[in-house]
């Protein structure tokens, strides 16, 4: 049953919504106009948030070329951007490496944990839930990162690799809740149906459980890459002592101290935020309606 707002709480509603979208909306257009900026112009600020570039445009004292200087510079590796030449494209694909693989991992795990604590019967089954929901309060931060580096740095694994079985090991239980709220609506009957057809206990989670449980895995894929995407602790920590294995994230907030003369390259690194960006974007607008399903499911089908 729909509920029916009156037109006051409507206007007070959309109101509200209209501001935090205004809210939202202005760091990013901040940073989309800055990156079009020379460092001159945002170091002095000012109440003009559109690039001089831009009016210079119609009155023929520049071209697309220099509007585009600082992504320019960005992708040929001018100005400072950390490593070698053109190495825009290696972080981006050491980025995306680390947050395929971290999402791999962590979607199968989930699904199979959850699937184990939802419908699985074993002695210590809710210590070991109620444990593991425990770690939802602890973060991969100031309190694991000591003991995570020297467990990583013994092991030999502070590479790519090694960075995503951390953000793996470190995800938050947060998955395994979501996930098990889901499987709780699938039916029963399809897991009976499925013993009666000779599926063991793992094969009906492979076979029946697994593809319909595919909204809120979509949904945890999605937070998992964005996680893993963004994150800056872990990779400038982890591959300090690695250039080529840097990540994009890492490399950007780098482009801010690579000036000359310990001069900060800002508008380079408004260009390279924006270019770290987008890829989230893009994957956000692509599985909009899957995250939407995913999260919404359970307390609907519930």
């Amino acid at each position: 049953m729909r509920m029916r707002m009156s037109i006051p709480a409507k206007i007070v509603l959309y109101t509200f919504l209209v501001i935090v979208v205004i809210i939202t909306f202005i760091p990013l257009f901040y940073t989309l106009t800055a990156s079009f900026k020379t460092n001159m112009e945002i170091a002095g600020g000012g109440v003009n948030p559109f690039p001089a570039t831009f009016a210079k445009l119609f009155t023929g004292d520049a071209t697309i070329a220099d509007l585009f200087d600082n992504y320019i510079q960005v992708f040929s590796g001018n100005g400072g951007w950390v490593g070698t030449k053109g190495n825009f494209f290696g972080y981006t694909l050491n980025s995306t490496f680390v947050s395929l693989l971290t999402v791999f991992f962590v979607v199968l795990f989930t699904s199979m944990s959850a699937y184990v604590f939802q419908r699985g019967h074993f002695p210590g089954q809710k210590f070991l839930y109620w444990l593991f929901l425990a770690t939802m309060f602890i973060g991969a931060g100031s309190i694991t990162i000591f003991p995570v580096l020297r467990i990583t740095t013994k092991v030999g694994i502070n590479n790519l690799f090694g960075l995503a079985i951390v953000q793996f090991g470190t995800a938050g239980a947060s998955n395994l809740f979501l996930t098990m709220g889901y499987i709780k609506t699938i039916s029963t009957e399809l897991d009976q149906a499925a013993r009666i057809d000779g599926c063991s206990f793992f094969s009906t989670w492979w076979r029946i459980i697994l593809p319909l449980s595919k909204p809120i895995l979509g949904t945890i894929a999605l937070i998992t890459f964005r996680g893993s995407w963004n994150n800056y602790l872990l990779p400038s920590l982890m591959l300090a002592k690695s250039q080529t294995a840097t990540t994009l994230v890492v490399a950007v907030v780098k482009l801010q101290s690579m000036g000359g003369a310990g001069a900060s390259q800002y508008n380079l690194m408004m260009a390279g935020t924006m270019l770290a960006v987008m890829p989230m974007l893009i994957l956000f607008i692509a599985m909009n309606r899957t995250f939407v399903e995913g999260i919404t499911a359970g307390a609907v089908k519930g």
